[in-house]
């Protein structure tokens, strides 16, 4: 095959003229733009390498790619990122070759960014028309009428595709990740007490009635605990909702000290706080509720950086659950009844329920 066969006309290669759309601060560290020629024609990748070797798109080089097979080009384009555009032979290894391949890179490597142009220098057996709707390619090109001029059209125009179905690509994935990153924020909201972060009570009843059934399958202790703070209403009265606010959220951080990991606290509304702790009887539970209580009580919370500091104490009642209780609102009953014994035993102690 002689090099007229390619560019048969008088044209001699046109000269790039800058893409005007993204060449005015070209980034000297951008990667060139990747074309892989597929082609078993040695002449092709030299005329193809003439015409574009003075292509600049976007303030960024092409780079070409060479292989002489359908096989070969499958390998370079599972191996190699980030392909833009393939001038692809239809006959190669065998008269379809090439046509195969399309269907491989969309359907079987999944890749619908790379451009595909095809190109042929034997008659279609195809109609054009019919393959531009059976395959998902981005142009059809015999080379008896492929100057050099409508080679560089041809590359600019898929390139320029590539960077639209790129940027619509980032887009996508922005969105995406933007829309999971507001899913998890408004799941956190669901099951969490936004002003402490600890969880809410519909949440703290889930976790209940999950490690209930562990405890009922296993044969394992479970217990709750509940916390009131004393006096809570007399702080916001006494330096306003604000400081109210600063106290629960410092309450709430003594609390998880004072706890394990493996314990879990809620806040049920006002001063009120709930306690799940696994693999606890109300013995170990007594200890880890005198222990809260004694972190609250020890210390005022100094509201703020202020001079304004806050004596806090609670009283805490617990319940462990019993094997013949059906579920875990009967063991919450009988903590209520413990916190308010605590209470009326003269607050800021620990009160345990019968069994």
């Amino acid at each position: 095959m002689s090099n007229d066969f390619l560019f048969a006309s008088d044209e001699s290669p046109a000269t790039p003229l800058p893409d005007r759309s993204d060449t005015d601060n070209p980034d000297p560290q951008s990667p060139p733009w990747l074309v892989l020629v597929a082609d078993d024609e040695p002449e092709v990748h030299a005329v193809t390498r003439l015409a574009l070797a003075r292509l600049r798109f976007r303030g960024r080089p092409v780079r070409l790619l060479d292989c002489a097979s359908a096989a070969e080009a499958e390998r370079i384009l599972r191996e190699t990122p980030g392909i833009a555009v393939i001038l692809l032979d239809v006959v190669m290894e065998t008269e379809d070759a090439g046509l195969r391949l399309v269907r491989t890179i969309r359907e079987d490597l999944g890749n619908r960014a790379v451009r595909i142009v095809l190109r042929t220098g034997q008659p279609a057996r195809i109609p054009e028309e019919e393959l531009v709707l059976a395959y998902e390619i981005d142009g059809y090109t015999a080379k008896t009428e492929l100057t050099a001029r409508r080679l560089f059209t041809s590359v600019v125009t898929a390139l320029r595709a590539y960077a639209a179905f790129e940027a619509l690509e980032r887009q996508l994935a922005e969105r995406t990740r933007a829309l999971e990153e507001a899913t998890v924020r408004l799941n956190r909201l669901a099951v969490l007490d936004p002003l402490t972060g600890v969880w809410n009570r519909r949440r703290f009843l889930e976790l209940a009635a999950t490690e209930l059934a562990r405890a009922r399958r296993y044969g394992r202790p479970l217990t709750v605990f509940l916390l009131d703070l004393d006096g809570f209403k007399a702080v916001n009265d006494a330096h306003g909702d604000a400081a109210g606010d600063a106290v629960l959220r410092a309450v709430v951080k003594r609390m998880r000290a004072a706890l394990r990991i493996s314990d879990h606290v809620a806040r049920s509304g006002g001063g009120e706080f709930a306690a799940l702790l696994p693999e606890t009887d109300s013995a170990g539970a007594a200890v880890v509720a005198e222990r809260v209580r004694a972190a609250l009580a020890d210390s005022p919370i100094i509201v703020d950086g202020r001079a304004v500091t806050v004596a806090v104490t609670a009283s805490i009642g617990i319940a462990d659950w019993l094997p013949g209780e059906p579920g875990v609102e009967q063991t919450l009953h009988r903590a209520e009844r413990a916190l308010r014994a605590a209470k009326q035993g003269g607050r800021n102690r620990v009160e345990r329920a019968a069994g």
